[in-house]
């Protein structure tokens, strides 16, 4: 068994998140939320980046209808957030509003790149 990688970043609890729990460590990210929680490997994330509000909307910012049709953790329709799409999963979309987007997407980012992952948007084989 593997020994789990250190927490570099929690989001504090706030209304916006519906009070939930998000944390990445140095091989993954996990999502709590009012049922459970969800665990993202690094190596699963395709793309991570901060939207507007309304999910939807990313219909008509030319994001494509599957990308607009996320699984929204929280109050993502109302406030900035964070999109994160995975390679796999039954739902590869899912929106978060962690307390400070810009800093959770920029650890995200730093550990793609640390682990030598392809950021260009392109599912693996």
């Amino acid at each position: 068994m593997t020994q789990p990688g250190p927490l570099l970043y929690t989001s504090k609890r706030l209304p916006r998140s519906l009070w939930q729990k998000y944390q990445i460590y140095t091989d993954r990210i996990t999502l709590g939320f009012c049922v459970g929680q969800t665990t993202i490997q690094v190596s699963d994330i395709v793309d991570v980046e901060v939207r507007p509000p309304i999910v939807i909307a990313d219909l008509l910012r030319g994001k494509g209808f599957l990308y607009s049709l996320a699984l929204k953790l929280d109050l993502a329709d109302l406030f900035r957030h964070v999109a994160i799409h995975r390679r796999t999963g039954w739902m590869k979309h899912i929106r978060i509003t962690p307390d400070d987007p810009d800093r959770f997407v920029d650890v995200c980012k730093s550990l793609i790149e640390r682990k030598g992952l392809e950021y260009d948007g392109t599912v693996a084989d």
